[in-house]
């Protein structure tokens, strides 16, 4: 029951630094906002940044279920690929401009947990839906794997980069979608091209 409480809570929260960022609400207006007690809050995080923490590695759990699901509706892995990135994209769609820029600087073990998740998560999830991409012949046989997997991530830190990118001039979202779709677009035969044109045709 507790468990089913918590989890809620960090459902919550995330739903909350989505709308107005991470550090837009104090302690107290955190509390308000997520409709929890302050004798609560403090018996199930030690502060703001533990919170910040604890949704981190919550979401990040959700986001690798919602990844399986994902796998278990399309059946090729340029389909799964691009799936990937459209929830992705719907991902980042949901934060604020700033909201990644004040748990970079500000939250760094949320920061570092993030990073952690896509050096290791991240990296061989990609690896592996590319070279059975080639196996399959939907990517190009020609492309060296491990670097391509390498660009998508680096790609992906560009999007982050708010120096790059400030987020009143580009949202997260759009950037991301002009950089990765694009590519994977290039890396796909004709037969890959044909596996995902609908696919391509509603981003």
């Amino acid at each position: 029951m507790l468990q089913t409480f918590k989890s809620n809570l960090l459902k919550e929260a995330q739903l909350v630094f989505a709308r107005f960022g991470v550090n837009r609400l104090s302690e107290s207006e955190l509390m308000e906002a997520l409709h929890v007690a302050p004798a609560t809050f403090y018996g199930l995080f030690r502060d703001k940044d533990d919170l910040v923490v604890q949704a981190m590695a919550y979401d990040l759990e959700r986001q690798k279920q919602e990844h399986q699901e994902l796998f278990a509706n399309f059946s090729t892995p340029v389909e799964r690929l691009l799936a990937v990135y459209a929830h992705g994209y719907n991902e980042m769609s949901k934060v604020t401009g700033n909201a990644i820029l004040e748990i970079q600087h500000l939250h760094p073990k949320a920061w570092n947990l993030m990073q952690d998740h896509l050096k290791n998560y991240g990296f061989l999830m990609l690896r592996d839906l590319i070279q059975e991409g080639v196996l399959q012949q939907q990517l190009r046989h020609d492309i060296d794997i491990e670097l391509v997997t390498k660009i998508l991530m680096e790609m992906l830190n560009m999007v982050l980069n708010h120096e790059l990118f400030p987020p009143d001039q580009y949202t997260r979202a759009e950037v991301m979608r002009s950089a990765h779709f694009y590519y994977i677009r290039g890396l796909c035969t004709d037969s890959g091209l044909r596996l995902v044109s609908s696919h391509f045709a509603k981003l």
